[in-house]
């Protein structure tokens, strides 16, 4: 048998054989899951920066089929949230419900404060790990959610805001133009 031969004899039997190819090699994998997945973190280790270069290749010659990837996942989550928290602004009175103006927002804030160190999950990754779960995360409109973010509550929908611990930042300061003048800033 020509090494021709026997590659097509090989190409044959993997052809009408895959399903079981595939079944043996998802076995072995269960079977010897701890000792691959070692050798695996081992060798990474040791060839890091050939990894590294690798990988960085890849991405470089599949950036627009990468993109393209992400931007697809990124919209299919975003209709997942949607339809999980709601498909307008939660703010009473605002009900905006075009998807390009809506953002989830941290219903008692983020819940390691603004300025945390380390990797973030966005708000969209969070809700989703959450479960969508609505007792922590609503979907506002941007201006809603700036709002919030600077006093505590919607200045334009919430005439009466509902008080946390007694306090909301910003709530009860009045910009006057003595009040910019002393601060420093230009008068108006």
């Amino acid at each position: 048998m020509t090494k021709e031969e026997k590659n097509a004899y090989n190409l044959t039997y993997r052809q009408t054989h895959q399903e079981a190819i595939q079944a043996r090699r998802r076995a072995h994998y269960q079977a010897h899951k701890e000792e691959l997945n070692a050798r695996d973190r081992a060798y990474h280790l040791a060839n890091l920066e050939q990894e590294r270069a690798r990988s960085r290749a890849y991405a470089e010659l599949h950036r627009e089929e990468i993109a393209a990837r992400l931007t697809a996942y990124r919209k299919k989550l975003v209709v997942e949230a949607l339809r999980a928290l709601g498909s307008k602004c939660a703010c009473p009175g605002c009900g905006v419900s075009e998807p390009v103006f809506l953002t989830i927002d941290h219903i008692q804030g983020h819940p390691k404060g603004p300025k945390s160190k380390g990797p973030k999950k966005s708000p969209i990754a969070e809700a989703k790990a959450s479960g969508w779960d609505k007792t922590k995360f609503q979907i506002l409109c941007f201006n809603c959610n700036c709002a919030k973010k600077d006093r505590g509550f919607c200045p334009v929908h919430q005439k009466d805001p509902v008080k946390s611990n007694g306090h909301i930042p910003g709530a009860n300061a009045e910009l006057t133009f003595s009040s910019v003048d002393r601060e420093g800033g230009d008068t108006l």
